[in-house]
């Protein structure tokens, strides 16, 4: 495990995380501590050096941004320290049940062991979290409306994202969008693209580009067109961790998920 620790502007603090198996496939995560609040944990294979930089940075607790163990992944070992952590409570019936994951996730990320210990929620004011569903139901960003700074877990991830999961709601994933853009932020701290500037231009780039690409798959299923055909014409030749997560998490999940919500499905 690789950890780079960066001190983005004052009261922001970057942990970029990397393992050998996710920098194979050009992975990695970043956790940040913001107004001296952990956003996110890093995933399950970080082990102790990430949980030292994080206790030596004496956080006043953490803030879960999803259930995925690329977020959520050392959310037991910061419990059984004492952290208080705030999370959706659908997050935490997920992290306590253990859900399966896909090899692909395993190899990238790890498994996490299951939630058991009790949680010590509390308030992480002045930040504001607010639900923002779409790319899983228990989804939340942190807002720190003083300095403009939206900490966006996997809502952006950036303008062009033609993968999804099978699970993704890409109409809530846009409503949601609206809601960061709303915000007018400043900068943006990604998990996985690091921290942005322009942020809320990016953010309206991304609503145009999954508005006029779910029209067009919406368009050419009206017309006929199969899956696959609209898979090939909008998105391309299905990408690497497609083939990877035998679908689940891919390009034709993308074209599945539109025609999911079109359907009424």
């Amino acid at each position: 495990m690789t950890l780079v620790t960066s001190r983005i502007e004052p009261g922001v603090v970057q942990f970029r995380l990397s393992s050998w198996a996710g920098r194979t496939v050009g992975y990695d995560v970043s956790a940040y501590l913001l107004d001296g609040v952990l956003v996110d944990t890093g995933f399950p294979n970080a082990g102790d050096e990430f949980l030292e930089a994080v206790m030596s940075a004496g956080p006043r607790g953490v803030v879960v941004t999803h259930c995925h163990e690329d977020h959520a992944g050392n959310v037991p070992a910061l419990a059984a320290l004492g952290l208080p952590i705030h999370m959706h409570p659908r997050c935490e019936a997920s992290l306590r049940a253990r859900p399966y994951i896909g090899a692909y996730r395993r190899a990238v990320w790890g498994r996490m062991t299951p939630l058991a210990t009790p949680i010590v929620d509390f308030d992480p004011a002045p930040l504001q979290l607010i639900p923002a569903p779409g790319h899983t139901e228990d989804h939340l960003i942190v807002w720190d409306a003083e300095r403009a700074i939206l900490a966006s877990g996997d809502l952006f991830l950036g303008v062009r994202v033609r993968v999804a999961h099978l699970h993704e709601s890409p109409r809530d994933v846009v409503r949601s969008l609206r809601i960061a853009a709303a915000l007018e932020p400043r900068l943006l701290l990604d998990p996985h693209r690091g921290p942005l500037e322009n942020a809320t231009a990016l953010l309206h780039a991304k609503i145009a580009w999954m508005e006029e690409t779910m029209g067009t798959i919406e368009a050419l299923a009206a017309s006929g067109c199969g899956e696959r055909e609209i898979q090939q014409r909008v998105l391309g030749r299905e990408a690497l961790v497609g083939w990877a997560s035998f679908g689940e998490y891919s390009k034709r999940a993308f074209v599945r998920t539109v025609l999911r919500e079109r359907s009424g499905g």
